[in-house]
C-alpha cells in the first residue's frame, strides 16, 4: 500500500483532476458538440430537469464501445453485462444535472473573455496551432451547432469544472500524517535469512504405486479432459480471389483521371478581399464604382494589405491585410471560389458580386497536391482495382455460400460448387486449438449445440477481413478423465515436489526451533551446504531482495528485549525460507528525497479534496428529487 501511495505521488495532482473530470464529465465534450440534435421523450428528472432517453442510450453505447475497444480484436462479448453501462450512464448525467443545478443556485458565472480563451485553445479549431475563425466555423457547422449554441455550451463546461476543482484543490494533509507515513515508508529493517531448496530432496524421496492410485482417485476433478470436437471447414479467402479479378488498361486509365480529378479538388488558396457591403441596386452601383476606383490603385502598383486596412468593411479581415485564410473550394459562396479560383498567385480579381457585397478578391498563396505520372501510378492503381474487384467478389461468393450451406446436408456441394476444398482440423477442446480451431469465432461455432449435436453446417463465420468459413463437427468427446496410465507421470512429479515441499518446511521448521531456543546453527547450515544471508537497513522499496522475503519481513512484528523475531514460510516456487529479524528503525521526515515531501503533502491533499467532493455529491444526490432511475435501469439500450 505504502509503494503505491509513493508511486501514485508523480503528478498526483493533476492525475486526480484529469480522473475525476472525466468520470464526471465524459459527455460534457466532443460528444456534446456532435450530438444528436433529436431529443427523446423524457422519462428521467432531476429536481424537476429533464434528461433525455437519449443521452442516456448515447452515454450508454459510447461506454460499452469504450469497454469493447480495451478487449482487444477479437473480444469476448458473452461476459458483457449491458445493464452496468446503462447505470454507469444514468448515474452519471444524474451527478452532472446536479452540478448544473448547484452553479446555477450559487449565480456562478463565466466572463466572455474566459470562455474566448478556451474556444481558441481548442485543437480542433487551429492550424499549425493558431485558432483559425474559418476552420471553427466548419467544424461548428460539420456537428451541427450555432455558434452561440457552443459558447453557452462551452461556458457551462467551465462553470461546472470550476466547482469540482474548488473541492478538489481545497483538502490539506496534516503534520502527523506526514509523520506516520514517513515512519512507515522509509523503515528500515535488517535481517538474515536462508531458503531451504526442495530440490535437495526431490531425488530422494519415494512415490510409491498406492500413493499413485490415491492422489488419481482423490483428485479426478484435476484429470479431466475437457469436451473436444474436430470440424470439416471450406474456406473463402479475399486474397486467393485477386487472381480472379482482371483489370483492363481502360478501367486503370479511368482510374487515373479520378485521382487526378481528386487532387485537384484538394488544392488550397489562400484569399484576401476587400468588402463593400451592399444589397439594394443604389448601394450595389455605389460599391461597384468604389472598388473599380481602388482596382485602378492596386493595378497602379499600391500595397492590397494597406488598401484593405482603409476600404474594407469586413473589419476582422481588414485588420489582418484583408487575409481570410485557406479554401478548398467550399468555405466560401459560390461566386467568390469561382472568382478565386480562375487567379494566379497575387492577381487580384475586378469587382466581384456576392450575396455580401461588392468584393475585389486577390489569390495570395496555392497549395497543390503532385500528382504522380500516370507510369508511376498504374501498378498501384491496378492493385487497388484488384483488390475492389476482389472485394466485390468475395461478398458475392460469401452471399453464395450462406445460401449454399444452408441448403445443404453437408459440405460437399458447397465445396463443389465454389471449388473450394474441404478441410479438417484435429480435436480440440473450448479452449481452443491450432491455427482455424483457434479462432474465437471458430470455437463458439463448432460448440454451438446445433452444429455439435444436430451435426448441420455452421452460419457463414468471418475469421477475419479477408477470410470466412463454414464449418461442421466430425468428431465430438464429452468430457471424460483421463486414464491413470495417461496421466502417471504427472502425478508422480505432483507427488514427489509434494514430499519434497513437505522436508524442505520440516528442515526449515526444525532450524527455527533451534534458533528460538538460543542455539548457534551455523555448523548446522554448512553441513547442509545452507548459510545465512544477512541484509542490513533494508528500506520495504529496496529491490534488491527477494520480493516475498522482503514482504514477509515487513509483516513480522518488532523485536522486543534484543532478542530477534524468527518465522519461516514457504515460497510460491515451493522452497521453504526461514527469516530471522533483528532491528526495526523508524523513518523520519528527513529521509524523504528531493521533492517527496511535496509531493506526499499534494496526494494526501488531493485525496482529502477528492473524499468532500464525493461527499458532497452524495449528499446533494441524497436531497434532490430524482424520478424514473428504476424505469431508466430496467430499460434495455436498443443500440447494445
Amino acid at each position: 500500500m505504502l509503494q503505491k501511495i509513493r508511486d501514485k505521488t508523480q503528478g498526483i495532482i493533476s492525475n486526480i483532476l484529469v480522473g475525476l473530470l472525466i468520470a464526471v464529465f465524459a459527455l460534457w465534450g466532443v460528444d456534446r458538440i456532435v450530438g444528436n440534435l433529436s431529443q427523446g421523450a423524457a422519462e428521467l428528472t432531476v429536481n424537476g430537469d429533464e434528461i433525455q432517453s437519449t443521452e442516456i442510450d448515447k452515454l450508454a453505447q459510447r461506454k460499452t464501445q469504450e469497454m469493447i475497444s480495451k478487449l482487444g480484436e477479437k473480444p469476448d462479448l458473452s461476459q458483457l453485462d449491458e445493464s452496468l453501462f446503462r447505470q454507469s450512464a444514468v448515474n452519471e448525467l444524474i451527478q452532472r444535472k446536479l452540478l448544473e443545478q448547484a452553479a446555477q443556485g450559487s449565480n456562478m458565472t463565466i466572463s466572455v473573455n474566459t470562455t474566448d480563451r478556451r474556444i481558441r485553445q481548442t485543437p480542433d479549431f487551429q492550424i499549425d496551432g493558431v485558432y483559425n475563425a474559418q476552420r471553427a466555423a466548419l467544424v461548428l457547422q460539420g456537428a451541427g451547432f450555432t455558434a452561440s449554441r457552443y459558447r453557452t455550451t462551452v461556458a457551462q463546461e467551465i462553470l461546472l469544472n470550476q466547482q469540482l476543482a474548488a473541492y478538489t484543490a481545497s483538502g490539506f494533509s496534516t503534520p502527523d500524517q506526514i509523520s506516520t507515513i514517513a515512519a512507515l515508508l522509509h523503515q528500515k529493517r535488517s535481517l538474515r535469512f536462508f531458503v531451504v531448496p526442495t530440490a535437495m530432496f526431490t531425488d530422494s524421496v519415494t512415490v510409491s504405486d498406492q500413493d499413485i492410485q490415491e492422489y488419481y482417485q482423490q483428485n479426478q476433478n484435476r484429470f479431466q479432459q475437457e469436451e473436444q470436437a474436430s470440424i470439416e471447414y471450406v474456406e473463402l479467402n479475399k486474397t486467393k480471389l485477386m487472381d480472379e479479378v482482371v483489370v483492363t488498361d481502360e478501367q486503370v486509365k479511368a482510374a487515373y483521371q479520378d485521382e487526378v480529378a481528386a487532387y485537384k479538388a484538394q488544392t488550397e488558396r489562400r484569399a484576401s478581399h476587400i468588402l463593400w457591403p451592399a444589397t439594394t441596386d443604389a448601394d450595389l452601383a455605389t460599391a461597384r464604382k468604389e472598388a473599380a476606383a481602388v482596382k485602378a490603385r492596386l493595378d497602379a502598383g499600391e500595397d492590397f494589405a494597406k488598401l484593405a486596412k482603409e476600404f474594407s468593411k469586413d473589419t476582422d479581415s481588414a485588420q489582418k491585410g484583408g487575409d481570410v485564410g485557406f479554401t478548398s473550394g467550399a468555405s466560401f459562396v459560390e461566386g467568390f471560389e469561382k472568382a478565386l479560383q480562375s487567379l494566379a498567385v497575387n492577381q487580384v480579381s475586378e469587382p466581384v458580386q456576392t450575396e455580401f457585397g461588392i468584393h475585389l478578391i486577390k489569390l495570395t498563396e496555392q497549395k497543390e497536391t503532385k500528382v504522380d505520372s500516370f507510369d508511376m501510378r498504374k501498378e498501384a492503381l491496378t492493385s487497388d482495382l484488384k483488390k475492389k474487384g476482389a472485394d466485390a467478389l468475395f461478398a458475392a461468393k460469401v452471399e453464395e455460400l450462406k445460401n449454399l450451406s444452408f441448403e445443404s446436408p453437408d459440405l460437399s456441394e458447397p465445396a463443389a460448387r465454389l471449388k473450394l476444398a474441404k478441410q479438417t482440423t484435429g480435436l480440440f477442446g473450448r479452449s481452443g486449438g491450432t491455427g482455424i480451431s483457434a479462432e474465437k469465432a471458430v470455437i463458439t461455432a463448432a460448440f454451438n449445440p446445433d452444429v455439435l449435436e444436430k451435426g448441420v453446417n455452421s452460419e457463414v463465420i468471418s475469421v477475419d477481413d479477408k477470410r470466412s468459413i463454414v464449418l461442421r463437427v466430425l468428431e465430438h468427446q464429452p468430457t471424460q478423465v483421463r486414464a491413470l496410465d495417461i496421466v502417471r507421470g504427472e502425478v508422480e512429479v505432483t507427488l514427489r515436489l509434494q514430499k519434497a515441499k513437505a522436508q524442505a518446511g520440516a528442515m526449515g521448521e526444525t532450524f527455527i526451533k533451534s534458533v528460538k531456543n538460543g542455539d548457534n546453527i551455523d555448523a548446522l547450515l554448512t553441513a547442509q551446504k545452507l548459510a545465512w544471508t544477512a541484509v542490513p537497513n533494508i528500506e520495504r522499496s529496496d529491490a534488491k531482495l527477494n520480493p516475498e522475503i522482503s514482504d514477509k519481513a515487513f509483516s513480522m512484528p518488532k523485536p522486543q528485549d534484543g532478542k530477534p523475531v524468527v518465522e519461516g514460510f514457504a515460497l510460491r516456487a515451493g522452497d521453504y525460507a526461514v527469516i530471522a529479524l533483528e532491528t526495526v528503525t523508524d523513518g523520519s521526515a528527513a529521509d524523504f528525497k528531493e521533492g517527496e515531501e511535496a509531493s506526499m503533502r499534494n496526494f494526501l491533499s488531493q485525496q482529502a479534496g477528492t473524499s468532500d467532493f464525493a461527499g458532497y455529491m452524495k449528499s446533494m444526490e441524497a436531497r434532490a428529487k430524482i424520478k424514473g432511475r428504476e424505469n431508466q435501469l430496467a430499460v434495455k439500450d436498443p443500440l447494445l
